[in-house]
């Protein structure tokens, strides 16, 4: 399946930090500790974020030193710039093919994730509360919401427009019909809603990058 990944540095830092601190220090510091089943959940879930991390261009894991800081977006990446029917220079989108398998690891872990922090006790709910309790973060609900960009479908016009762009093909510039810019500005205002954190302010600055 293909997923549309933004060259948006909210998303790449939220999501980074699925693996650092979550899932890593689960997988180096806690995995031992727990019961077979969970261990085997929280690696393959592992595996599968460095399945989605690995098939992203590798001048997207930049990121800002906080998920909640808006950084502008570079405006001379690597890869292709991408228009409005205007010309207007919008961020760039790429289509990024993963396996139906690696989001359902992440679907699975995340259900496991979400009961441990239900419980008065056991292995792993003490592990998250470990890794959390230092960074005053609510990583759980960090991983639900990266989660939830990641399975937003791609518009299909506009999913056809960037599989032209570079890295996977020759094209340099896109310019957006009408009916796919339609699709990127609903496509951008469903994907900084799911990351958003409850605040309108920082949902609407957000927002704001894809402009």
């Amino acid at each position: 399946m293909h997923i549309l990944i933004p060259e948006d540095p909210v998303f790449m830092t939220r999501f980074l930090e699925m693996e650092e601190p979550l899932l890593h220090s689960l997988y180096y510091l806690h995995l031992y500790d727990l019961p077979q089943d969970q261990a085997e959940t929280i690696r393959r879930a592992y595996e599968g974020w460095g399945e989605i991390q690995a098939a992203m261009p590798k001048f997207l894991t930049w990121h800002t030193p906080t998920a909640f800081e808006v950084a502008a977006p570079r405006r001379d990446a690597e890869g292709y710039r991408l228009h409005s029917p205007d010309g207007e220079q919008l961020i760039s989108l790429y289509a990024v093919e993963v396996s139906v398998e690696s989001i359902s690891c992440l679907i699975a872990c995340l259900t496991l994730l979400q009961e441990a922090e239900k419980e008065l006790g056991g292995p792993l709910a003490s592990a998250l509360h470990a890794i959390k309790e230092p960074r005053d973060r609510d990583l759980v609900d960090n991983f639900r919401r990266v989660l939830l960009a990641l399975q937003i479908s791609a518009p299909l016009a506009l999913l056809a427009s960037v599989q032209q762009a570079a890295p996977a093909g020759p094209v340099q510039e896109i310019f957006l019909d009408a009916a796919q810019h339609t699709e990127f500005a609903t496509y951008r205002d469903r994907f900084c809603y799911v990351l958003s954190t409850g605040e309108w302010w920082t949902y609407t600055m957000h927002r704001s990058l894809y402009l």
